[in-house]
């Protein structure tokens, strides 16, 4: 279609997708231009997606020989999940958009937080999580967007550690997005609130993470290692991923979930506990051998049924893993306890965080083991 200007001497061309395009650009600058909604009051539970006193989809198991403990468990897990809203017209979600809460507890409860409901408490918070679009925007509107997402989830997050935590054990599990909050989070109150104390593991996964990028959080390099972080973003051999964040600090961290160490060696699909696909309905357990290269996670074969781009295998870093992250969270919690037991039985009047009146590290019984024995 052609156009002529006033005050041009030439006749512009402009292509139907380009008059969409620019209709689009106007349509999305005057929808971002309102400034964010009132704070998140997360004292209501309907603003998280998932809490142990109220049934929902994290509490769901891919296969009958899982249990979940949720009503049990001793220790809690803080999820934080990955980008899953993508308007064009907004740069942050609303938290009351049916879509995309269904979209949360439909799916990402499901394949990515009841992973570990065999040892933990879930506790998700809804957030005003940035758009995928928002990634493509500019410097600042899309630093305005992550500030949204993160200032909600750490109003959560305090909300929990006031309310809710109580001293327990802690797990946090995240990804993409998530992970870049989280990164964000445990930087800001790992060290001031004294985290350590609680912490068992961050699974901050399919984010770029480096060994110098907290102050006092280590990756882990053993299975059993606690006050820790792992992370890794997965790729078909020899592939890459477009759709990992961050800045790296130090050396690219990548710790292997077939083996839990931080090395460039291959391990075999023999020690691959098992993957959960989309469709969350079997477990498959040896399907691929795995290789962290260049802070990479390289699979192969290529897995069928694990959401993927091409060779990235981003979107399927947690189900991937799905029963290799569900055995390794028990691992490091018995390990916790011993580590814990002389301290919680001598010194628990001082083992709490600085806000925590009743924040004492409980001594806690070992919990029974699921068989994860597949064939």
């Amino acid at each position: 279609m052609c156009y002529s200007f006033s005050g041009d001497s030439e006749v512009k061309c402009i292509g139907i997708a380009s008059a969409i395009i620019l209709i689009y650009l106007a349509l999305y600058s005057c929808a971002n231009a309102n400034g964010p909604a009132e704070m998140i009051d997360y004292a209501r539970s309907e603003n998280w997606a998932s809490l142990p006193s109220v049934k929902n989809n994290s509490m769901l198991v891919p296969d009958p020989m899982l249990k979940s403990q949720q009503g049990a468990a001793e220790a809690d897990v803080f999820y934080i999940y990955p980008t899953v809203y993508t308007s064009l017209f907004y740069n942050n979600a609303s938290i009351d958009d049916t879509d995309y809460r269904e979209d949360v507890s439909n799916f990402l409860l499901t394949t990515q937080a009841s992973s570990l409901n065999n040892i933990g408490k879930i506790y998700t918070p809804y957030c005003r999580q940035a758009s995928l679009w928002a990634y493509l925007d500019t410097e600042e509107a899309r630093k305005k967007a992550l500030d949204i997402a993160y200032s909600d989830v750490e109003s959560a997050f305090h909300y929990y550690l006031e309310h809710y935590n109580q001293g327990r054990p802690l797990f946090i599990l995240s990804h993409s997005q998530g992970s870049q909050v989280a990164v964000r989070l445990l930087r800001e109150y790992y060290t001031r609130f004294h985290l350590g104390r609680i912490l068992v593991a961050a699974y901050i996964i399919g984010e770029r993470v480096g060994t110098r990028t907290f102050a006092g959080l280590k990756p882990c390099t053993a299975a059993a290692q606690t006050n820790c972080f792992v992370t890794w973003g997965t790729v078909a051999q020899g592939g890459n991923s477009e759709m990992m964040t961050g800045h790296i600090r130090g050396t690219p961290v990548c710790v292997n979930p077939l083996s839990w160490r931080m090395d460039n060696r291959v391990v075999s699909s023999s020690h691959h506990h098992g993957g959960v696909p989309d469709t969350f309905d079997k477990i498959r357990p040896h399907l691929v051998s795995a290789k962290c290269d260049r802070g990479l996670l390289n699979i192969e074969p290529a897995p069928v049924g694990f959401a993927h781009d091409g060779k990235d295998y981003h979107e399927s870093d947690i189900n991937l893993f799905y029963m290799d992250i569900r055995h390794n969270a028990e691992v490091r919690f018995q390990q916790y306890l011993r580590e814990n037991a002389k301290a919680n039985s001598t010194n628990s009047r001082n083992t709490h965080l600085v806000w925590l009146p009743a924040g004492v590290i409980p001594h806690i019984p070992p919990q029974k083991s699921e068989s994860f024995a597949r064939n």
